[in-house]
């Protein structure tokens, strides 16, 4: 129960996008089948009777939304075995027919489930549907794996267009795949769907073309190792926000000072203004890319390869799921009394697991040290793993910077997260979001408080921005 409460946000707050993706997959898939599947049964059914015994269509049964199980169709592509619904095909299967060597390798032999698609079993795009053996074992491997069932299975996926397609046995493999399936679930939209169908053409069209897939160059944000690219002043993560949760919660689980910021455009300026804030920040452990400018400055520049920015009200989200999954403690650091108080039951409601080790609202001025003094030991004594601090940029940012080494737990400065969650302030459109556009839209809910920020920081930002596109400077500042 913990973990659909949990979870439930990603999908229950994209109704109107499901909808709309609904009426998508009926009209394209309609298309397909008249267009399409009208002639291409007839004639590959004809060459798949010609090479072997059989049916044409091979039906299984697969794990779909939810858990529920459906029969997911494909052109037969095998000779008629034991094993085919229980063992993965392999590169060089000898269970593959001539002809359906061609039909897996031009990807044709998934064209039947535009039928699925029409049934509601499937979506033209989503994590692919695994047999039920696969989804067993997978579960055993990876901590809640089956997240990936909170939507319909894909056609094609986020996870196949960046290589990760065939069978998968070692932990990385299914780790990996797993966390694509994941970050598509948790961001999916038209924009990220129409990517993902974008590139699976041009990798179809390129195997055709060249009688080979490609293989995607991983980006900076796939690799294993931690990465810091540094925008003018300010040294950021390349991560997403699967990636940036998890060692969240790897550190919190030992308690350990950690620091983590969620800078957005003002921060960032903030750090080329400021030389001491400059310094505090390049002193967190984490600075994740706060705001599509951000992402796009370091794709820009670095080729980074990040999909989506990684801001501190979703991120504070993704930490809460995990912190709710595993029981830690999380406490609260800053705002008003009133907003604490909504934020609580906003947690205890969608993140039941929590468990609330302390709270403590802003004094609204630097505390003495005397009063530092008691909220460290405050802090430490509650056993809390996690310190979620919600002050402002960047008031937030030198207090984690700070109290390194003096708080024992991760300290996350989520910025606005407290208000979002806790109602006071609402999110932009997710259409905004992709266009860059949030600060408009918090201009308009908070005009009297933000106008000045926006109208210095980011101007500054897109000068600095042409200045170093223009090569009259360089992308890390001195």
């Amino acid at each position: 129960m913990t973990e659909k409460v949990s979870l439930r946000h990603y999908v229950d707050e994209k109704q109107g996008y499901f909808f709309f993706k609904r009426l998508f997959d009926i009209t394209f898939s309609l298309i397909v089948v008249v267009g399409i599947l009208s002639w291409l049964i007839p004639v590959v059914g004809l060459l798949i009777a010609l090479d072997s015994k059989g049916g044409i269509f091979f039906v299984q049964r697969r794990v779909g939304k939810g858990g529920r199980i459906f029969r997911c169709i494909k052109f037969r592509t095998m000779f008629k075995n034991d094993e085919a619904n229980d063992v993965q095909a392999k590169l060089d299967d000898k269970r593959i027919t001539r002809v359906g060597k061609f039909l897996r390798f031009a990807n044709i032999d998934e064209f039947p489930q535009f039928l699925n698609v029409l049934a509601g079993n499937m979506s033209i795009v989503g994590p692919r549907p695994h047999m039920i053996n696969d989804c067993n074992k997978f579960s055993k491997v990876v901590s809640g794996y089956k997240f990936r069932n909170m939507v319909k299975p894909g056609i094609t996926g986020l996870s196949q267009v960046k290589g990760y397609r065939g069978p998968a046995k070692e932990f990385a493999t299914i780790f990996r795949r797993f966390e694509y399936d994941a970050f598509y679930v948790r961001n999916a939209s038209f924009g990220l769907d129409f990517r993902i169908i974008r590139q699976t053409t041009g990798q179809v069209a390129y195997a055709l073309l060249r009688r080979r897939m490609p293989i995607p160059a991983p980006s900076l944000v796939d690799q294993e190792k931690d990465i810091k690219l540094q925008l003018f002043t300010a040294n950021y993560n390349v991560t997403d926000y699967l990636r940036a949760s998890e060692t969240i919660i790897s550190k919190a689980r030992i308690r350990k000072s950690y620091g983590v910021s969620a800078l957005a455009v003002h921060g960032l300026i903030e750090t080329v203004r400021d030389t001491s804030f400059r310094t505090l920040v390049n002193k967190l452990d984490m600075v994740v890319p706060d705001g599509q400018p951000i992402r796009w400055a370091l794709n820009s520049f670095y080729k980074a390869g990040l999909e989506d920015r990684v801001t501190g009200p979703i991120l504070t989200k993704y930490v809460l799921a995990r912190v709710s999954e595993e029981k830690l403690s999380v406490y609260l650091y800053g705002s008003t009394p009133e907003t604490l108080e909504k934020f609580v039951a906003f947690i205890n409601i969608n993140y039941p697991g929590v468990v609330i080790a302390g709270i403590h609202p802003d004094r609204f001025r630097e505390a003495t040290p005397e009063e530092d003094q008691a909220d460290i030991e405050k802090i430490n004594a509650s056993g809390a793993h996690i310190v979620l601090v919600g002050r402002g940029c960047p008031r937030q940012e030198r207090w984690v910077a700070n109290h390194l080494g003096k708080v024992n737990a991760v300290m996350m400065a989520v910025g606005a997260a407290f208000d979002f969650h806790a109602g006071n302030i609402s999110q932009a459109p997710a259409w905004m979001q992709q266009a860059g556009m949030e600060w408009f839209y918090r201009l308009i809910q908070e005009p009297g408080k933000l106008w000045k920020r926006y109208l210095t920081t980011n101007p500054y930002f897109m000068i600095l921005f042409l200045l170093c596109k223009l090569r009259v400077r360089k992308v890390a500042f001195a």
